[in-house]
């Protein structure tokens, strides 16, 4: 039932859009929820979106649609206000989903938002040093941090008389230096005794991060640990913000968005701003690759012609052999990525790894060269050696790809490229001049 309103929501307001009904559209908005008009928003074009933003009456609706909107979208509604009206909004956000909107915007364009912002930018501003993409970047500035020696009674008093904040089910303990010593769930601290201390009842050393981590490790940590929140240090184990589980499950899906376009050989930007030439642009460098792989197909084509031409049928067979090491290789580098993604696969130990997937890659190779040697056994093709010849070009073309498959991301990863770009043009570009070459090879020894 929620999901099918949802949907009538969504195709009200296009359909009112569409007719330039605004001031139907605006009624329809003020009984909506923040998370359907961004979605809804996410789908216009940018005049539409920018069109339906300025609908949102109450400037709270308007501060949290920006903040779950995708940052570039938000860039683009926060540069078409002045600087004032941005800063009104601005300053109702997040700090960490605001720093992340005004990555996307110009510096200077940035620095006029955050100067009528006043006193209120300090928060953001200290989030906008951190490099994008690490723990410091994406941490909140708003929790709840008590001294060790504080009684668990002045602790419940002191957190009663504050607002809430966006971390406030952990409670974290520091010391006389403000450094990080320990934790507490809100359920752990009302469970104690009132006199007790907080260093005699908090869990001491908790898992944290540091501003510089990576922001995909942070989600393996929040992963692994079950946490609803990472506390974020800085080199001095000073506790200056935390993660929260909302923003993993971006981190989350942005990563893997992220490595998905990049397998497909294209990146977020053609998703988030899509336009042809911008869209060509991006795209050409992997087809080019391909393209230039392609070339080196015909060469080695061209060096084994005389086999061919002895045995026309060979090129009956092509297609299944090339597609077959194309699919082995795919899968081998899917899995490889995944497993270094999620930290299933660590390069300290990859023995294991690269036996598994090796040995899976020989067993389906010699099944299917024996099931392609029978096909052409019943088929009655060429001379007496060739169902030898394509059961065995199959076997080394699926080999071949698989040993790619699984090696290409790893020595990525251990370059540090992102191993997502080795699973999609590089791949498979390789594995079709390799399987070529290996099936040709062995039919030039074979006949």
């Amino acid at each position: 039932m929620p999901e099918q309103r949802d949907r009538m929501f969504r195709a009200s307001l296009r359909r009112l859009v569409r007719r330039g009904a605004w001031g139907n559209a605006a009624k329809l908005l003020e009984k909506s929820h923040p998370v359907d008009i961004a979605e809804v928003l996410d789908r216009l074009t940018e005049t539409d979106r920018k069109a339906v933003f300025h609908l949102i009456a109450s400037d709270e609706v308007r501060a949290e649609v920006l903040a779950l909107l995708e940052f570039a979208e938000g860039a683009d509604l926060i540069g078409g206000l002045d600087s004032d009206a941005a800063a009104r909004l601005i300053g109702r956000m997040p700090p960490d989903d605001a720093a992340s909107v005004l990555r996307e915007i110009p510096r200077d364009r940035a620095d006029q938002i955050l100067g009528a912002m006043g006193e209120s930018a300090e928060d953001v501003e200290s989030l906008l040093v951190y490099a994008e993409d690490t723990a410091g970047s994406i941490m909140s500035t708003e929790y709840v941090a008590l001294p060790e020696d504080m009684a668990v009674k002045g602790a419940i008093e002191h957190i009663q008389s504050q607002p809430p904040t966006e971390a406030s089910f952990y409670v974290y303990v520091t010391d006389e230096r403000s450094n990080l010593v320990g934790v507490l769930s809100l359920r752990q601290l009302i469970m104690q005794s009132p006199d007790k201390q907080l260093r005699d009842c908090m869990v001491a050393n908790p898992i944290r991060a540091t501003t510089d981590t990576d922001q995909e490790e942070v989600a393996r940590l929040v992963a692994r640990y079950d946490l609803l929140a990472l506390p974020v240090v800085d080199a001095a184990n000073r506790l200056l913000g935390v993660i929260t589980v909302d923003d993993v499950i971006d981190v989350l899906r942005e990563e893997a968005t992220e490595d998905i376009l990049k397998m497909a050989g294209t990146t977020v930007e053609e998703v988030t701003q899509p336009n042809p030439l911008r869209g060509a642009w991006i795209r050409f460098p992997w087809l080019a690759a391909s393209f230039v792989g392609g070339c080196l197909g015909i060469a080695l084509l061209d060096r084994f012609e005389g086999v061919l031409a002895t045995t026309v049928q060979l090129a009956f067979f092509m297609p299944i052999i090339l597609g077959m090491g194309g699919n082995v290789a795919s899968q081998c580098a899917m899995v490889v990525v995944r497993g270094l993604s999620t930290g299933r696969i660590e390069l300290g130990s990859l023995g294991p790894n690269i036996a598994r997937e090796l040995g899976t890659g020989l067993i389906l190779a010699v099944g299917f060269g024996a099931g392609l040697a029978s096909l052409a056994v019943l088929t009655g093709y060429g001379p007496s050696a060739f169902p030898i010849v394509v059961g065995l070009g199959i076997s080394a073309s699926m080999l071949i790809a698989a040993t790619l498959g699984t090696l290409l991301p790893l020595v990525f990863s251990r370059l540090g490229a992102d191993p997502a770009v080795a699973s999609g043009p590089v791949v498979t570009t390789t594995t079709d001049i390799l399987g070529i070459a290996a099936f040709f090879l062995v039919a030039h020894l074979l006949l």
